[in-house]
This record gives C-alpha cells, sequence and structure tokens, in this order.
C-alpha cells in the first residue's frame, strides 16, 4: 500500500544520477586554477602561490636567522637601537633583564616554524608519536625555505599571512626608528591636523585627507602661525625653526641680540631656560642692521 509507483522510479533515479555526475565533475575540476590563493594574481597551474608571493615567503624565511640574531640582542632590556655599544660592561654579580615581549615574540617565531615545517614534510597520522622531535630552528627555517611543496600547499595564504604579520613584528622590534618630530598643521583648510615627519624629510603625507606637501612649506605655516600667535620658544627652538624656513640665525645670534639688549626674554620653562618670543627674533632678524 505504502510501497512507491513504478512512474516515480525513474525520477528518482535520473535525480539521483545527475546529482553525482555534478559531484564528480565539481571534485575533478580544481575551482582556483592558475590563481594565487595570496594575491588573487595569475600563477602557474597546480601552484597555488605566484612567483612574487612565493619568492617574498622565502626571503621572510632565508633572512630569519640574522633577524634572530639581532632579537637575541635585543632581549636585553637595556638594549638600544643600533646593537650593543663596546662600552657598557654588564657585572656578572646582577643578571641582565630581559624584555619578556621579545622572548615571547622569539617563542612565537619558533612555533610557526615548526607548524610550516610539519605541514610540508607530512606527520604521521598520529602526531603525539613524535611531538616534540623537529630540528632545530634554523635549520626548519632553511629547509622550509627550500622545499619545492612550499608554493603548492592548498592552505598556503594562512601560513603566508601569519609570517606577514610576524615579519612586521619583528622588524618594529630590531629596526631602527625614523626620528620624527611635529612640523606644524596639514595646509588643507579642511584639515588643519599636526602633523610630523622624519627629519631631513623633503615631503609629508597627510594621514587623514592624504594631501602630500613639502616640509618646508607646512614650517613656514607653522612660523607664521607662531609669529601671529606670539608663541615663546627657547634660543635653540627658535633657530632651528627659522633655519628650516630658510633664514640664516644660530643660536649665539640669539644670545647675542640678548646681550646687546635688542630682544628680552618672555619667561622661562620648565627647566628653567629663557624664552624668546619668535616674533621678536623673527622682527630682528629682518632688520637689516641686525648683525
Amino acid at each position: 500500500m505504502y510501497e512507491p509507483t513504478n512512474e516515480s522510479q525513474p525520477t528518482t533515479t535520473n535525480t539521483t544520477t545527475t546529482t553525482n555526475t555534478t559531484t564528480n565533475t565539481s571534485q575533478t575540476t580544481p575551482a582556483l586554477a592558475g590563481v594565487c590563493l595570496v594575491c588573487g594574481g595569475e600563477c602557474a597551474v597546480g601552484d597555488t602561490m605566484c612567483a612574487r608571493c612565493d619568492g617574498l615567503m622565502r626571503g621572510w624565511l632565508r633572512e630569519y636567522p640574522a633577524w634572530l640574531d639581532s632579537l637575541h640582542e635585543f632581549l636585553d632590556s637595556t638594549a638600544h637601537y643600533g646593537g650593543r655599544q663596546p662600552g657598557r660592561v654588564n657585572l656578572p654579580a646582577a643578571p641582565t633583564p630581559i624584555r619578556l615581549p621579545v622572548l615571547d615574540h622569539m617563542q612565537a617565531i619558533e612555533d610557526a616554524a615548526i607548524a610550516l615545517w610539519r605541514r610540508l614534510y607530512a606527520p604521521p597520522a598520529m602526531p603525539w608519536a613524535t611531538y616534540g622531535v623537529h630540528p632545530p630552528l634554523v635549520d626548519m627555517l632553511r629547509v622550509c625555505a627550500g622545499s619545492p611543496r612550499l608554493r603548492r600547499m592548498p592552505d598556503i595564504a594562512d601560513f603566508y599571512h601569519e609570517w606577514e604579520s610576524m615579519v612586521r613584528k619583528t622588524l618594529d622590534i630590531i629596526d631602527v626608528p625614523p626620528s620624527k618630530h611635529g612640523i606644524g598643521r596639514c595646509p588643507n583648510p579642511l584639515c588643519g591636523v599636526e602633523l610630523s615627519a622624519p627629519i631631513d624629510a623633503v615631503e609629508v603625507t597627510c594621514p587623514v585627507c592624504g594631501g602630500t606637501y613639502r616640509v618646508v612649506d607646512v614650517r613656514l605655516g607653522f612660523l607664521k602661525e607662531c609669529i601671529a600667535s606670539g608663541k615663546a620658544f627657547t634660543a635653540g627652538e627658535c633657530a632651528e625653526l627659522l633655519c628650516e624656513c630658510g633664514f640664516q640665525c644660530g643660536v649665539n645670534t640669539i644670545y647675542s641680540w640678548r646681550s646687546r639688549g635688542r630682544i628680552q626674554p618672555a619667561g622661562k620653562n620648565g627647566k628653567g631656560q629663557p624664552l624668546y618670543r619668535l616674533a621678536d627674533v623673527h622682527r630682528q632678524l629682518s632688520r637689516r642692521d641686525s648683525i
């Protein structure tokens, strides 16, 4: 009574056959053949990473042994950019304090290298059988950098982005940061955000409006603003700002004007240094008989 009729059987069979055919087709046809899984660019058929991304990742792995040496230096909490100074002496009685964030980062590098090495060299079905058995860190980095399987890993994007983040954090620790200083406000009247630039920089890009300006123009605008507002600075700061804007002015010149009574301090800063109004220094500098 509840058995299916003969008319419904062919329909079911055809539907099943069609579904199996579709499934088999989707399993045998790669979805992203010839496409880099990292950047989406073109790569060789059978690879999952293009030549550019492959070169970048292998380059990171090859550079890490040298970077590890630098990280070892920065474990010392008294270390600074530029490495150890030959004149510094660590007394044997007192252990050198260690930067714990650097130590944690070095452990993260080793964990990432172990994960990549095991992924490339197919561990057994029971990973606990060989848990903790792996080559030294430098050897793992060298072997992974030379592995031909690296560019054909189906999950290479995850490993690539992990190492990309690792490299960025490593270089933030060991690279000398650019020495930046405030140069003034963005010239864009609709922006006006405070800008800073590395010393000796020629141009600066505003992080808010995206405009690119000459540093000398930004400093000149800051100079005009300080003159109009009556701001006061130390002799060294006045001389530095004026020189950056194209004026020839030295600290000794400002001291000479003070001793001859041409300018007077407008107060003192927290360190007791005399402050001079930039407008007074600029006015004196503009006089033809100022020397």
